[in-house]
């Protein structure tokens, strides 16, 4: 075994034993689109500090450290993932609201909380600025990580700064001012990589809240309305083109509906969606993936990239 393998491989063992972590974990179990090879570790911890301890001890001993929600913007490929795989699922503690001058109110939240729940408590609070949110699923810290969003708006929007834990192992708190947002992207500029987003704090200002509510279960319907209702998915695969159509119409025009590789198909009630129709690999889905790129460059000259993080080897 090479140098290097055996290292990763000892690190993985000493982390495995000091937080009674589980081994070759399919990661499958643990994404939407239900793929996925084992990860070398896979970990939830259930409290900032113990979150903090693994990643150190981790970086320490070399062993990558790979973040993740809940898994619904994923996709693994079938070898698997080196080092440890974290879900931030359990980092999830009650949000807080603070009450501050003029009409505009803080709400704080742990990076695990799941979006919709937080969307629920503020206009449980009269506070609007998550209208966007309804029907996306996942954790807020991967709503930031990849600014989640719709029409109606993205998460970017009310968000005024992060609590964050760098490479070095620092806890500190980032303005939005020193973020980089894009389409379905954030960068931490000037800050480096590896950062794990802990908390996130959003400026709201007040709403209806009847009307709010009202508002969140016409756009789920209209979402529902829209997706595919059976297959497991990642939600919409390819990012929209920062002009011009947006992917699933494109897709759609091509043709590509329906289109499958094994068990991985382009739906047909949605062409930006890529759904695995029951044993599909991960292999698969790339493949299929790389064929819808080729049909819309070949037919329209647009360059499709994936909203869907991969991972894995």
């Amino acid at each position: 075994m090479p140098a290097m393998a055996n290292n990763l491989s000892r690190g993985c063992e000493v982390l495995r034993q000091e937080f009674s972590l589980v081994a070759d974990e399919p990661m499958a179990r643990h994404t939407s689109f239900k793929v996925g090879g084992a990860a070398d570790l896979f970990a939830a911890p259930s409290s900032r500090e113990e979150l903090i301890r693994m990643v150190t001890l981790a970086r320490e001993l070399g062993v990558p450290v790979s973040p993740m929600g809940c898994g619904t913007n994923l996709l693994v490929r079938d070898n698997g993932i080196r080092g440890l795989v974290l879900s931030m699922k359990k980092i999830n503690g009650k949000p807080t609201l603070t009450r501050i001058s003029g009409a505009e109110s803080l709400v704080t939240s742990s990076s695990g909380v799941i979006l919709s729940a937080l969307a629920r408590f503020a206009m449980d609070h009269g506070l609007d600025g998550f209208g966007f949110a309804a029907g996306i699923p996942g954790t807020v810290g991967g709503a930031v990580m990849m600014n989640a969003g719709t029409n109606l708006g993205t998460i970017s929007e009310s968000l005024v700064s992060l609590e964050i834990l760098t490479r070095d192992g620092s806890v500190m708190t980032v303005d939005r001012r020193e973020l980089g947002f894009a389409h379905r992207e954030l960068s931490f500029n000037g800050i480096g990589p590896g950062v794990l987003v802990l908390a996130a704090n959003f400026l709201l200002v007040p709403g209806d809240k009847e009307s709010m509510q009202a508002n969140w279960l016409a756009h789920i319907e209209q979402r529902q309305a829209s997706q595919p209702g059976s297959g497991a998915s990642a939600g919409c695969f390819f990012k929209n083109p920062d002009n011009g159509r947006p992917a699933g119409l494109l897709i759609d025009q091509a043709g590509l509906k329906g289109r499958r590789c094994g068990n991985a198909m382009v739906s047909e009630a949605h062409g930006n969606f890529i759904v695995n129709l029951g044993g599909a690999t991960a292999g698969e889905i790339l493949t299929l993936k790389q064929m819808v790129e080729k049909e819309v460059k070949k037919q329209f000259n647009v360059d499709l990239k994936p909203e869907v993080k991969i991972e894995g080897e």
